[in-house]
């Protein structure tokens, strides 16, 4: 005979149950959540130092932060944003076309509210709040792609230690790299990188349509974006083939409709504003023929850069613009040697092509071309993150698996490495910014 309890001893009943749950679901959502925490905080604690470190720099030499961070770019794209394209004042209109719709179009919504509430220096304001978002969300993005690739790498899940550490490291890397200060500047590198790697990462997942909105928005933002284009051919095709090759299967495989529209919807974005701006400036020539006569940025299969590392990257230290040019030299060589030594884990199968193929596209695209030659590090600052970020990963992989002083000193070698390039990558940003006298 069954006797039904009374609704208060039910409900005394039921409350442990129901605690516990919630304790275990709390428990694991935390556990979820703390690599990207931990990959934000990492994130805002170097910004934060990297910002004071240009402050107390800038001081030194009689310069105030806010100028710092408006210089060069930062007044075009505030501009921009204030002004719209072609009414920039004081500068050559056609120009202004050079620079991408996407950040000053935000910046500009961004400060709308301010400017009604009369809050001073809005713009300014709104392009730093962008910005500051902009890498918050480039570390949460980091921390997801950097667990995803190591996941690749072992058949078992990995633990949370494991991703707090990828996560953290990959973070360093990246907001302690030089010119990382451009990050947390009114440019558009932070809005670029985070949608890049936020696509990236849906990439990965072979989530194809997400990665496909997000390359428009970056298209909008960068011409980088071409990389990223290409990288979505390249999936386009590789399903293709896999479909093609199951298609007679037992279980027929689904024509890859996402990973084949991703590429189209991918490319609206750059190719809407290359047709705009080409229209605009017909009279000039056309984006591209503002771009070379502008920055002198037309594609010339490396010969600039040929030409620059022969006189610029060993040269004696006698004057800051000398130390900014061989910055610039071995930024672009570093890139290259990064393109250079992942093709062997790469061809091992132990990082993921997708990542691979955009990083050296956009360092390709950036070496192959002419231009502002001391504006290389930042131009290379995604492509060189990319690379080093993947190597970071195996380098963790490798950790995870060693005993004993193996792993102590691995540990310890590892932690000391990204040390100094945070250290390296504050001190050269702080010198661009800074001390050197070109634009960057």
């Amino acid at each position: 005979m069954l006797v039904e309890l009374p609704p208060s001893a039910r409900r005394h009943h039921e409350h442990p149950i129901t605690n516990t749950t919630r304790c275990a679901a709390t428990a694991s959502a935390l556990r979820e959540a703390a690599p990207y925490i931990a990959a934000m905080l990492t994130a805002a604690v170097l910004g934060f130092a990297q910002l004071l470190v240009i402050d107390a720099w800038g001081q030194r030499r009689g310069a105030d932060l806010r100028d710092l961070l408006g210089k060069w770019d930062a007044d075009w794209l505030t501009g921009i944003a204030d002004h719209g394209y072609l009414r920039v004042p004081g500068r050559d209109p056609f120009e202004s076309v050079a620079f991408f719709p996407g950040y000053p179009t935000l910046v500009r919504v961004v400060a709308a509210p301010l400017v009604i509430f009369d809050v001073g220096d809005a713009t300014f304001l709104a392009a730093m709040i962008v910005s500051i978002t902009s890498s918050i969300l480039l570390a949460g993005g980091l921390a997801r792609l950097v667990i995803d690739v190591a996941q690749r790498l072992r058949p078992w899940p990995l633990d949370v230690g494991t991703r707090v550490v990828l996560s953290v490291a990959a973070t360093a890397i990246t907001f302690g790299a030089p010119m990382s200060v451009m990050y947390w500047m009114p440019y558009s590198e932070a809005m670029f990188t985070a949608l890049a790697v936020w696509a990236l990462a849906a990439i990965l997942r072979r989530r194809y349509l997400a990665a496909g909105i997000l390359v428009l928005f970056a298209g909008l933002t960068r011409l980088t974006a071409l990389a990223l284009i290409a990288t979505l051919c390249a999936a386009a095709l590789v399903e293709l083939w896999r479909y093609l090759r199951y298609r007679k299967a037992f279980a027929p495989a689904r024509f890859p409709v996402p990973a084949v529209i991703a590429p189209v919807i991918g490319s609206v974005g750059i190719a809407a504003y290359l047709s705009w701006s080409s229209y605009r400036t017909r009279s000039a020539g056309g984006y591209f023929a503002v771009q070379d006569k502008g920055w002198g940025s037309g594609f010339d299969w490396g010969g600039s850069t040929w030409e620059w590392l022969q006189h610029n990257t060993i040269i004696p230290a006698t004057d800051p613009n000398s130390i900014g040019f061989a910055i610039s030299s071995w930024s672009m060589i570093l890139a290259a040697a990064l393109c250079a030594v992942t093709v062997w884990p790469l061809l091992r199968r132990r990082l993921p092509w997708q990542i691979w193929v955009t990083a050296t596209a956009a360092a390709a695209i950036v070496l192959g071309s002419g231009g502002t030659m001391h504006a290389r590090p930042r131009l290379l600052l995604f492509a060189t993150m990319l690379l080093l970020v993947l190597l970071a990963v195996l380098a963790i992989d490798w950790l995870t698996r060693q005993h004993s002083w193996r792993l102590h000193v691995g540990v310890a070698s590892l932690t000391a490495a990204i040390g100094l390039w945070s250290v390296l990558g504050f001190a050269a940003s702080g010198h661009m910014l800074i001390d050197f006298d070109y634009g960057i």
